[in-house]
């Protein structure tokens, strides 16, 4: 990894802040911040650049001559790159100047008039702020400790490794059907979701304040949409311990209320975040969500494809799929990956009476032991197999 800056000039001053992109696979994520005390006239502006390509320094300078000579505004840039192309480098500066909407006497050309862009029903296609936005009521969004605040983990850089403004979790205050409520994200476009410790700490104290408000009577509406590969591997015991403060987290918070996850996301829910999910009070899947302690890769590397092939879809969604959780017990609730299926699902929890709630998982353990009881362990059981020996709690749905 390599840091580069640059510096040109700007005869526009940056009107307000933006934020951009985020450091998945071939593509980049974007800061913009106001310099200080900046007036109309020529101004610096500075760009610091992390990037994981060596060898395009020139390559950047002129992408941002380019850039500025074309009327953006002056302000620090900070950019974080995972190999994007100069075109989508190109994309992301525009759509940051568009966003900070710059001031001057300058007239700008008029927009060229496109059609509106196609509906995104898909929950699970969403980034992590955008399905915080969609399950809290419109206009009620606002971001805690986000990209503008920096918290960025200190460990990557010293690895080779880009990171991310917000360390890759999102923390949302807003409302839920006019009631408070926090919702937390993890983006399962950065380092597959992976928790460490900025970003462990971000959801352990946001579900710390979120019981503090219910100990206080402030009610508040809790939601954990997961979408994470478990521990961030290059912190290694620093995510083991950030992973175990949300599991003591979840606990403490969970008897002061209902806790709700969603999974629906690419990357599914595993590793310690599994055990996360399984400490929620209600979860909510889709069909292509996935859940489990370790993922299809891991089984095939560490105990061969006899076991598991993880190209094998059918197989792994049999297992591990929405639809196998729910049907064995280990999720409440079935719905397909639309935003409003998924929004209305986390609505119905609070609707519903609390007596009506089931028993935390946690709590099921006669059942836990009933079904160890019936497995016979001379053969692996099939999908099928868990599914007759699993009675489903009267409560879980389908739709």
């Amino acid at each position: 990894m390599r840091t580069l800056s640059f510096t040109c000039t700007s005869q526009l001053p940056m009107r307000r802040r933006a934020h951009v992109g985020a450091v998945a696979s071939g593509d980049l994520e974007i800061v913009m911040t106001p310099a200080p005390g900046l007036t109309p006239g020529p101004a610096e502006a500075t760009v610091v650049v992390r990037t994981s390509v060596d060898g395009y320094d020139t390559v950047w300078r002129r992408v941002l001559d380019r850039f500025f000579s074309e009327g953006a505004p002056a302000g620090h840039y900070e950019v974080n790159d995972f190999g994007a192309t100069p075109g989508m480098v190109s994309l992301r500066l525009a759509q940051a100047r568009e966003a900070a909407d710059t001031a001057g006497d300058a007239v700008p050309e008029p927009a060229p008039v496109l059609p509106a862009p196609a509906p995104r029903p898909s929950f699970g296609e969403l980034t992590a702020r955008e399905r915080v936005r969609a399950v809290l009521d419109p206009g009620t969004f606002r971001e805690l400790l986000g990209p503008f605040e920096g918290p960025q983990s200190p460990h990557l850089v010293p690895q080779g490794v880009v990171p991310q403004s917000d360390d890759g979790a999102v923390v949302g205050r807003g409302t839920l059907e006019g009631a408070d409520a926090v919702v937390l994200a993890l983006d399962g476009a950065f380092q597959g979701g992976g928790v460490g410790e900025v970003s462990g700490a971000k959801l352990a104290a946001a579900l710390d304040l979120a019981a503090e408000d219910r100990r206080r009577g402030l009610p508040i509406r809790v939601v954990l949409l997961l979408d994470t590969g478990g521990i961030r591997l290059q912190e290694a015991n620093l995510g083991l311990l950030a992973v175990a403060e949300i599991h003591a987290s979840l606990v403490r918070l969970s008897t002061t209320g209902p806790v709700v996850g969603v999974i629906a996301g690419p990357v599914g829910c595993f590793g310690g975040m599994g055990i996360a999910a399984a400490l929620t009070s209600h979860l909510i899947m889709t069909r292509g969500g996935r859940l489990g302690l370790n993922g299809p890769e891991v089984i095939e590397t560490e105990a061969g494809p006899q076991e598991l092939e993880a190209a094998d879809r059918t197989a792994v969604w049999a297992m591990i799929g929405g639809a196998q959780r729910v049907a064995t017990g280990q999720a409440e609730r079935l719905v397909e990956d639309t935003v409003e299926q998924v929004a209305e699902a986390v609505r119905e929890v609070w609707r519903s009476p609390a007596a009506d709630a089931p028993p935390p998982r946690t709590a099921r353990i006669a059942e836990a032991r009933r079904l160890l009881a019936a497995l016979d362990p001379t053969r692996r059981p099939t999908p099928a197999d868990l599914r007759t020996l699993t009675t489903a709690p009267t409560t879980r749905g389908t739709s």
